[in-house]
């Protein structure tokens, strides 16, 4: 018999009962007893009645009839409470009738009044469980609706996981939640906890893999409201009363897990652990989705990369200036405290600033010394020619101005539509100034590289004229020097190959 339900009774508890029970005596002065259709005391004192009782409640329950006989001092009754065919309760009690047509008048009345009582209790009770099922169903849907505002694949994993479990937490009431993704490859292993663990946080893996290894294919999940009596896991912590453990499946059948620990007012049942599996298995689409576009982010990355490695080696001089130029960008973005997203993209308008190179003429780009008119005209078509190839490409769209104006100066002098001021995009100043650094601190087939305090000087000169203050700042910040060093230390795979052919 459940502690907190009557076996086969129509949704209504024994404390529901025990209740209705006291209000039938306050309100008829009738001490009623309820039983199970076998005739055991669900409600009442039992040890008040004897085998003339029990007999009698059988018999109303086989026969679904009212039952009644004679007792000292007036009548023993029974009442069948049915639900559609089936008795699924008895309600018992004394009655003070004399008479036999008394007796029976009596007993049709109060059982008519027992069962539209025990209906109205049943109702309620019914009613109550819709309420809260209602609204746990409306913190799941909540939990899951705001976990699908937020899942988005640049998203680092462990923010996401982190969220989840937060969120969790509070639907379920545990004293902790977990997520646990072992490493593989093309994603690091990663370990989040809501709440206080009952262990320590080094535990989750083992405590994962012991309860993985304890499901079977068939099974999706499990549920264990008794964990000191399992060896391992009471040797994990003696802290570990109760569990849901739903598996985070990755790739190549590599599992992790999404874990709930100890719920402080109940025991864990099945709609924890559906609501438990359906976040899972939301973070483990996302946690997948993730890794194909990593893979996706870094073979476009190898493809921009092969694309200018063709370029910058057309010119062993310039060979890595578009790697040098990208790394700059991307260290300047994040010392102005760019968001993470922009801090990618602006690396990418360093890798791609000089694609228009591509239509440039050998000869052209490695003349030593002075460019003609004519040549000077196609070089500084060389933006415009790189954003127009970039036009073809959606993925690229949002550093394309980066590309057509960094040749741009805030004084307006610069090429290819004169822009002034806050019209060049913020992007395109960062590239202006991360260009004109790395053609100033490398060697040119016309000049070698200048000294270093010289292109300190130069920049400081040309603050407010061709480059935007904040952005200087940022290039100073970092430090000059350690960025020219960082490029010796660290050359290019394409310019290494071609210096030690």
């Amino acid at each position: 018999m459940s502690a907190t339900g009557i076996a086969s009774a129509p949704a209504v508890e024994r404390q529901a009962l025990a209740v209705l029970a006291g209000t039938i005596a306050d309100d008829l002065g009738i001490e009623v007893s309820f039983h199970d259709p076998d005739g055991a005391v669900l409600v009442g004192p039992a040890d008040r009645y004897d085998e003339s009782l029990l007999r009698l409640t059988r018999k109303a329950a086989e026969t679904g009839r009212d039952a009644a006989e004679p007792t000292d001092g007036g009548l023993l009754a029974a009442w069948p409470i049915r639900r559609r065919t089936r008795t699924v309760l008895v309600a018992a009690a004394r009655l003070p009738a004399d008479g036999a047509r008394a007796g029976r008048l009596l007993v049709a009345s109060v059982g008519e009044s027992i069962r539209a009582r025990v209906a109205l209790t049943q109702a309620h009770s019914e009613t109550h469980a819709l309420s809260a099922a209602l609204s746990q169903s409306f913190e799941e849907v909540s939990l899951l609706h705001g976990l699908g505002e937020v899942l988005c694949v640049t998203q680092p994993v462990g923010e996401l996981l982190q969220r989840a479990c937060q969120e969790l937490r509070a639907c379920l009431a545990a004293e902790a939640v977990g997520a646990y993704l072992p490493a593989v490859e093309g994603m690091p292993g990663t370990t989040v906890v809501a709440g206080t663990l009952p262990m320590a946080s080094s535990s989750l893996p083992p405590l994962v893999q012991h309860v993985n290894d304890g499901l079977g294919a068939e099974h999706s999940l499990i549920i264990n409201n008794h964990c000191q009596d399992d060896p391992d896991l009471a040797g994990l912590s003696i802290a570990i009363e109760r569990l849901v453990l739903v598996p985070l499946p990755l790739r190549e059948g590599v599992n992790g897990a999404m874990v709930a620990v100890n719920r402080r007012e109940a025991e864990f049942g099945s709609p924890d652990a559906k609501l438990v599996r359906s976040v899972a298995g939301s973070c483990a689409i996302f946690v997948e989705n993730h890794r194909l576009y990593q893979d996706l982010q870094q073979l476009m990355l190898d493809l921009v990369r092969a694309l200018v490695s063709s370029i910058d080696a057309k010119d062993p001089y310039t060979c890595g200036h578009s790697e040098r130029v990208a790394i700059t960008c991307r260290e300047v973005a994040r010392r102005m405290s760019l968001p993470d997203d922009q801090v990618e993209a602006i690396y990418l308008a360093g890798l791609l600033h000089d694609i228009g190179k591509i239509g440039t003429p050998e000869h052209i780009l490695l003349k030593t010394g002075k460019l003609d008119p004519e040549e000077r005209r196609i070089i500084n078509q060389h933006p415009v020619v790189g954003a127009r190839i970039l036009s073809g490409v959606k993925r690229l769209q949002h550093i394309r101005e980066a590309v057509l104006y960094h040749h741009e100066r805030l004084d307006g002098s610069g090429y290819p539509e004169s822009l002034r001021g806050d019209g060049i995009p913020t992007f395109a100043r960062i590239v202006g100034l991360a260009d004109a650094f790395d053609a100033m601190t490398s060697n040119r087939p016309y000049r070698p590289m200048l000294p270093l305090e010289y292109v300190v000087r130069e920049i400081e000169r040309n603050v407010g004229r061709q480059f935007d203050v904040q952005v200087v700042d940022a290039l100073f910040a970092i430090g000059p020097a350690r960025l020219i060093q960082q490029f010796v230390d660290r050359p290019s795979s394409v310019c290494a190959e071609l210096i030690h052919p």
